[in-house]
């Protein structure tokens, strides 16, 4: 009898053991790891909005368990230790976090620490519910690779107040670029030098970018379909003379005021312009008509207007309707479940509830009002749900704007995170023996090179770097 409950004891044990090791805790709980770049220090003072997202998230699910997998420091140092070594390290011993934050999903495919959480996602009405536009975005094959946990949108703030005041309609989310370039630049003074110009426009930047996809709805960011770039394509020469022509306008642009300001003897003194002493300045003088931004940047201009620090209305308009068309530009993040998770569907549950989940968010908007020292949810919802949009909105009753095109839902996704050899194409890749891909397009910007010249290599050169990246991107989608 001794011997038969030894034999129990330890098979309890190895049973124990087998379980922990398989994400399962003594008390019969799954155990989720999770990591993000967002926690903070476990020890700060003031609280974490996504540690007290997690703690909610526990109460909801008394099932799960869910630990966070802190990113260790540098040797040495108080920095903590990249986001790709971080992760290398944790895969090399197949003990990647079930759910961490996704700056690469390419680079996670190819390695095999992706899940394919296809199954799951497409059996979520919730998951469905996400615009196409967003979710589609990291889905590969009828794939799912990543989950969407965030999306800000980029655009065109505008101060209704100063655009009145100047004898001018405001934008709108439905104005034309045409109609926003002649009512900005007709209330604009870049002519001032007592410190009482008004800037018109700043931001111009990203348009070489979204431009394309407004001139052609099969376009994506920066020319993009599925079979590559297209920059020797009509719509991206139309885009890259109307950027040109707004880069040399100082009479309404900033860039362009800039840029001549730079020069030498140029006989510009941008700080006797504008008020305050500085363009910087302008915006929280309200004093610029309308400026790009990304809606993380609402919550301190909201704080502001809540605050009586603006005495200005302000609203986003996105980007202006081309030919008829408005997709407005957004940067998405996503979490990815590990390939090494024994538990896809929590661990997609955890995805959820951190991003586009309903109750979530709701869980999100509640803790933001309710905890001091939290900031207000920086980002919309994801899905388009009523409840949801009242609930964000009423944190946000400045920006109008933003509900109609989150309702619209026409968006065109800014891709380094989830397209195949992206920021190689755009940015780090080879040219030629002296450019990088990023070099030469800042001489198109800028004049230094006609478009005429560098067009069909240009393309050629993006697409072999996209053509190479995404080979070896295909091959191993092939097999998840």
């Amino acid at each position: 009898m001794k011997k038969v409950f030894v034999f129990m004891v330890l098979l309890f044990s190895v049973t124990l053991l087998v379980a922990c090791n398989n994400g399962g805790t003594e008390d019969g709980k799954v155990k989720i790891t999770y990591a993000n770049w967002n926690l903070g220090a476990p020890d700060a003072e003031t609280p974490n909005m996504e540690r007290l997202m997690i703690e909610a998230f526990e109460e909801a699910n008394p099932d799960i368990d869910v630990e966070i997998i802190e990113r260790p420091k540098i040797p040495g140092t108080t920095n903590d230790v990249s986001w790709s070594e971080f992760l290398a390290a944790r895969a090399s011993t197949e003990s990647l976090p079930d759910v961490f934050m996704a700056d690469d999903i390419p680079y996670y495919v190819v390695n095999d620490w992706a899940y394919n959480i296809t199954e799951v996602a497409n059996a979520d009405p919730e998951f469905l519910n996400v615009s196409e536009g967003i979710r589609g975005a990291a889905t590969y094959n009828g794939k799912v690779m990543a989950l969407p946990n965030a999306v800000f949108y980029a655009g065109y703030v505008v101060n209704k107040t100063l655009y009145d005041q100047r004898g001018q309609d405001w934008p709108t989310t439905t104005t034309t670029f045409d109609e926003f370039i002649q009512l900005t630049k007709a209330a604009a003074n870049h002519s001032s030098t007592t410190n009482t110009g008004i800037v018109g426009l700043e931001g111009i930047e990203h348009i070489i970018h979204w431009y394309p996809a407004q001139l052609n709805n099969d376009y994506g960011w920066f020319t993009m379909t599925q079979d590559g770039f297209n920059l020797d394509s009509t719509e991206f020469a139309t885009t890259i003379d109307f950027y040109r022509s707004l880069q040399t306008d100082t009479s309404f642009v900033l860039e362009a005021l800039q840029y001549e300001a730079a020069k030498e003897d140029s006989g510009i003194d941008i700080e006797a312009i504008f008020q305050g002493g500085s363009a910087g300045a302008a915006f929280n003088n309200g004093a610029i008509l309308a400026k790009w931004f990304y809606s993380w940047d609402f919550g301190w201009m909201q704080a502001n207007i809540n605050t009586g620090n603006y005495t200005w209305d302000l609203d986003f308009i996105g980007t202006p309707v081309v030919n008829g068309n408005k997709r407005v530009p957004i940067v998405a993040d996503f979490f990815t479940i590990a390939s090494n998770t024994d538990h896809p569907q929590e661990a997609y549950e955890l995805a959820k509830w951190m991003g586009f989940g309903k109750d979530g968010y709701l869980k999100r908007i509640e803790l933001s009002k309710s905890v001091e020292g939290l900031s207000q949810v920086n980002f919309a919802p994801l899905q388009n749900d009523a409840d949801l949009l009242d609930a964000y909105f009423e944190l946000y009753p400045a920006f109008t704007g933003l509900r109609a095109i989150v309702e619209a839902g026409n968006v065109v996704v800014e891709p380094p995170k989830f397209l195949p050899g992206y920021i190689q194409a755009r940015y780090q890749g080879t040219y030629d023996a002296e450019n990088k891909m990023g070099d030469i397009i800042n001489k198109l910007r800028f004049g230094e090179v006609l478009y005429a010249d560098v067009r069909v290599n240009l393309n050629n050169r993006a697409n072999a770097i996209y053509d190479e990246a995404k080979a070896a991107f295909d091959q191993a989608i092939q097999q998840r």
